[in-house]
């Protein structure tokens, strides 16, 4: 029975009800929460004599309280007179009473009801008031006056919320057709109430519209007084437009459409799997994938979705540094011959990568003509479903959807974020799997997954190859030049590699290693870690119900297998900056305040800070080490030799062409007093001299091209006006420097550190071949390194020289790229970088204090 027909042909008339108890909108309806949370604390449906259970009861210890169920007519039919066999009707309703102990009022209340054009597993979800607030619904946020208002975690709607975490391990005789709902407890004398009091239009929820209009972000408390940043000291005003917020996670909930509707969905967003796969609480049983390290008394959210949210590949739909080099792209590329729309060209080009979920949707929905193009708007809107896909970066739909059936993921047609996917219902993971529903040997046990979003987990090698991430970490662009026409080369239209980090780690001695054991690691600190990596009502739990029939799924189907190979979705690199940005900016960006998903315990880490405590453990263990090969006085002069080993599997820097690694070198006197510093910087990363004036090198104009060149061994640093910078420095078709992705013409320097291993005859070597080391043997044999050498005069200060220390840094978003950003561009996204950059208050977050990330030191070093 569709639900049009259960509203007009129901066994009961409503229309008697009137306000509270009145026939309730479909919930797809804008005001459906609010009705039905005033229908439910109004005690409608014991109004309308619902048959529901004959005492409070305790549920087997599943929930906290003790709870009494009422059964629709609807519902309550199709589990006594239809035996709970074929699908349940539309318009059913089951809600939970929630008590305390056996005599006291409603704390709150759980309510399902079942629409199957909704979504997959075809159940509307709510909890109505809280377990604090007695019945109470918890209030609106204020709309925002001096700031972005907080995301709200949602207690309603799609399998985003944790019910489902259970519900699926309900026999569900047809899609969307489980519940545990059974007549055991129900007392017989009650009486029915109406069939089909809601009706249903097939639309997904209408969503409360965010406010975009939002004021400027807020300073960090305390941090009001500070100076603009000197980055941007004489550079035009920028316009002053209001800064709109990046609308809250809360509106990302894109969802697997029903069966009826040509489900299950190629992509959803990621709280359709967080429900399982975030350390969800699993009260009573243990959360799974909570860890308490030894000797902490902090626990740490070490689960799938939780560390994935705060890596960068979680966080790229949202990333304000992106968003403000794609409003830069889409104003210095304004016309491109050959596209009459080229800012909404460049917009689809990037988001392809960033906004991948949203973009790939879209073209499958509207095709892929030349003005069918996916645009920076999309993710501005809170009602577009496009938008909410994007903004959920690089989800778990991504990954796992990626296919290999040729074994050839890494193909250079596949660069680009143009990777292959397998089918919709069909998600690739590292564990076996097979064609039983009963847990057998090692495989995983597919039904719960297939009940809640209508996928199968299948095995899948590639989630474990290095080839995985080949795509969106090998970009090859076009290169155009300042009047939209793409350069021509050799006689045919230029291309440049924009990052090329998978094809360093190929042409490295880390080719054996894929990227995954560096950025998904089994450990935490040291410490191998074993999980069972779902959250579910697994076999372990009470059988449902007690008595009479089982509503539950067999226990062989519900076996959780503990994994002791158990890759951290940790994901990170160091872009430190970034993630502090994410902290201090959090509702200015749109992401909760707290993780909904997670039991109510304060010693939880937040996993924003985890992440940064990951990054800051990768970057000062995993990335490079600094020592001497000498420091001698000799013939009147101090000569120091200065290693710098890559520890990582591609060049250090990596990926995006504006980062650099700079080495910091001091010499010092028997006190431990500066004497003299090449590498040094003022409060905002700018690279100074020994008296703290700026470097000219450190920004650029049409008038000051140049930078600093490499050093080695036979081209000494021997003034303080010189630097060791570890970069790329590369040319648009103009002559000028820039960091233009779609400007990358001329490359005029690059000595980033090689990976180990790396030789002049493997993979791609022209591809990734320095440019400007001259005859510096580190760039020819292999070994990953580079060795600097200083060449001083002991005299004045230097005469007391006594010691020496070496400091390599890394600024993953340097000065003179932030400059450029307010150079080159002037929309709401680089006005937003421009406030976060003057008002991150870097001394707070102490891994960047001044504006740099320290990745080894040596420490002090005697002078011989």
């Amino acid at each position: 029975m569709s639900w049009a027909d259960s509203a007009s042909g129901g066994d009961s008339d409503t229309s008697a009800f009137t306000g509270a108890c009145k026939k309730l909108p479909s919930p797809s309806a804008p005001d459906f929460t609010n009705r039905f949370n005033q229908f439910v604390m109004h005690l409608c449906y014991q109004k309308q004599n619902w048959k529901h259970d004959a005492n409070r009861r305790t549920s087997q210890n599943i929930h906290d309280t003790l709870v009494k169920i009422w059964y629709s007519p609807l519902l309550f039919k199709w589990m006594t007179v239809l035996n709970r066999q074929g699908p349940i009707p539309d318009g059913a309703i089951a809600i939970k009473e929630e008590y305390g102990d056996s005599t006291g009022p409603i704390q709150f209340w759980s309510g399902m009801v079942h629409d199957s054009s909704l979504w997959w597993d075809g159940w509307y979800w709510s909890v109505v008031g809280t377990e604090t607030t007695g019945g109470a619904p918890p209030p609106a946020p204020a709309p925002a006056t001096t700031g972005c208002a907080e995301a709200v975690f949602p207690t309603n709607g799609p399998t985003s919320i944790n019910c489902i975490g259970c519900h699926a391990s309900a026999i569900s005789p047809a899609p969307g057709a489980g519940t545990f709902s059974g007549p055991e407890f129900i007392d017989p004398m009650t009486s029915g109430g109406t069939a089909g009091s809601i009706p249903a239009d097939g639309r997904l929820p209408a969503f409360a519209t965010h406010s975009q209009a939002q004021a400027n972000p807020e300073p960090a408390s305390g941090f009001t007084g500070r100076l603009p940043s000197s980055i941007f000291a004489n550079v035009r005003m920028l316009p002053a437009p209001t800064i709109p917020c990046m609308v809250p996670e809360s509106l990302d909930q894109v969802t697997s459409k029903p069966a009826s509707k040509g489900g299950p969905s190629l992509f959803v967003t990621s709280n359709q799997c967080a429900s399982c796969h975030d350390a969800t609480n699993n009260a009573p049983m243990p959360t799974h994938m909570l860890f308490t390290p030894p000797g902490s008394s902090a626990t740490v959210n070490l689960s799938t979705a939780g560390e994935w949210r705060y890596s960068m590949m979680g966080l790229s739909g949202r990333d304000p540094i992106f968003f403000a080099q794609l409003d830069t792209e889409s104003t210095i590329h304004s016309k491109i011959k050959g596209q009459k729309n080229a800012p909404a060209f460049i917009q689809d080009t990037c988001l392809s990568c960033h906004g991948v979920m949203g973009q790939r949707q879209f073209h499958l929905d509207k095709g892929n003509g030349p003005k069918t193009l996916f645009t920076r708007d999309q993710l501005q809107s809170a009602t577009s479903s496009y938008g909410a896909l994007a903004r959920d970066g690089v989800s778990c739909a991504v990954c796992h959807h990626m296919a290999d059936d040729q074994g050839n993921l890494d193909d250079p047609s596949f660069y680009t974020g143009r990777f292959p996917v397998g089918p919709a219902d069909v998600l690739y993971g590292p564990y076996p799997s097979g064609g039983s529903d009963e847990k057998i040997g090692d495989n995983v046990i597919p039904v719960p997954m297939k009940n809640s979003v209508g996928i199968v987990p299948t095995f899948g090698d590639q989630v474990g190859q290095a080839a995985l991430c080949a795509s969106c970490h090998t970009i090859v662009l076009p290169v155009y030049d300042a009047k939209g026409n793409q350069v021509i080369e050799n006689g045919v239209p230029k291309t440049d590699f924009e990052q090329s980090t998978y094809l360093e780690w190929q042409n490295s001695s880390f080719v054996n290693q894929p990227c995954q054991s560096c950025h998904m690691p089994d450990n935490f600190k040291g410490t191998k870690l074993d999980f069972q990596i779902a959250n579910i009502e697994d076999s372990t739990f009470p059988r449902i119900p007690e008595m009479g029939q089982q509503t539950s799924l067999p226990a062989d189907q519900l076996i959780l297998q503990s994994r002791t190979s158990y890759s951290r979705h940790q994901l990170l690199g160091i872009n430190l900056f970034a993630l502090e940005m994410f902290d201090q900016f959090r509702t200015d960006l749109g992401l909760y305040q707290q993780d909904g998903f997670l039991p109510p315990d304060p010693s939880i880490v937040f996993a924003q800070k985890n992440a940064v405590d990951g990054a800051v453990t990768q970057a000062q263990t995993a990335t490079a080490q600094v020592t001497f090969d000498s420091a001698t006085k000799n013939a009147g002069q101090l000569v120091a030799d200065v290693r710098i080993q890559n520890l990582a599997g591609h060049n250090l820097p990596s990926g995006v062409s504006f980062r650099r690694a700079f080495l910091d070198f001091q010499v010092l006197d028997a006190q431990g007093n500066v004497l003299w510093e090449s590498g040094g910087t003022n409060a905002d990363g700018v690279i100074t001299d020994t008296t703290g004036n700026q470097l000219p090198t450190e920004f650029f104009s049409p008038s000051q091209q140049t930078f600093q060149p490499h050093f080695w061994t036979g081209n000494p640093i021997t003034s303080d006006q010189q630097v060791e910078i570890y970069e790329e420095m590369i040319q648009d078709p103009q002559g000028q420097l820039t960091t233009s992705f779609l400007s990358l013409d001329n490359k005029v320097k690059d000595n980033r550190i090689q990976p180990q291993g790396r030789s002049s005859s493997g993979p791609n070597a022209d591809i990734l071949a320095p440019v400007g080391t001259g005859a510096d043997p580190s760039y020819q044999g292999g070994c990953g390194c580079s060795v600097v050498r200083y060449q001083l005069p002991l005299t004045g200060g230097l005469a007391n020289a006594t010691l020496v220390q070496a400091t390599l840094y890394y600024q993953s978003i340097p000065p003179y790229y932030l400059r450029q950003r307010a150079e080159d561009a002037s929309g709401p996204d680089t006005a937003r970088l421009i406030n976060f950059t003057n008002e991150l208050d870097v001394n707070k977050y102490t891994e960047i204090s001044n504006w740099k990330l320290k990745i080894s030191s040596s420490g002090n070093v005697n002078i011989q």
